[in-house]
């Protein structure tokens, strides 16, 4: 009797234990997995020129707009932040197919799509953006399938930098 009381009594707390490690796993990892980050073999201006040529490159895709967020913050009280570019950019194909049913509407708030490309302090210059991977896995359904779409073609647009998305 003893013994089956331990193995309960361990069971019990292995589960817990599970559950507490997976959440602090979760937590330490979420916001990478949520944002891909690589480095460009180009300089600043040459990777957002190049990132603008190849969106408006791709069929259906056009650039909306390219922020100099460097610039922007200064002139709304922040300090400089160095060279920092968000290029936005759109399919109206697929915000048409995202946007037409009512239960995506709130979808909206993530489109248009952007890249970030900056220079850190090391000189190197790096592109982000969401990991569409990830982010299809977390709506599932109709909205997955629109989003693995969306990312087979931003790998496309990226292509001069070896990108891929992945889970991890």
């Amino acid at each position: 009797m003893k013994t089956k009381l331990i193995a309960l009594v361990f069971t019990i707390f292995g589960f817990f234990a599970g559950i507490v490690f997976t959440g602090i796993a979760i937590n330490a990892s979420a916001g990478k997995m949520m944002l891909k980050e690589m480095k460009s073999p180009y300089d600043y201006e040459k990777t957002v020129e190049t990132i603008v040529n190849r969106v408006n490159l791709m069929p259906e895709w056009h650039t909306v707009t390219v922020y100099d967020m460097n610039k922007e913050v200064m002139e709304n009280g922040g300090k400089a932040i160095g060279k920092y570019s968000i290029i936005k950019y759109c399919s109206g194909k697929y915000a048409s197919e995202m946007l037409m049913s009512d239960d995506r509407k709130p979808m909206g708030a993530m489109m248009p799509k952007a890249f970030a490309v900056y220079e850190k302090s090391d000189g190197q210059v790096y592109v982000s953006t969401a990991n569409g991977a990830v982010m299809g896995k977390l709506f599932g359904g109709e909205t997955e399938n629109l989003i693995e779409k969306v990312s087979l073609e931003v790998e496309e647009m990226l292509r001069f930098m070896n990108f891929k998305f992945s889970l991890f």
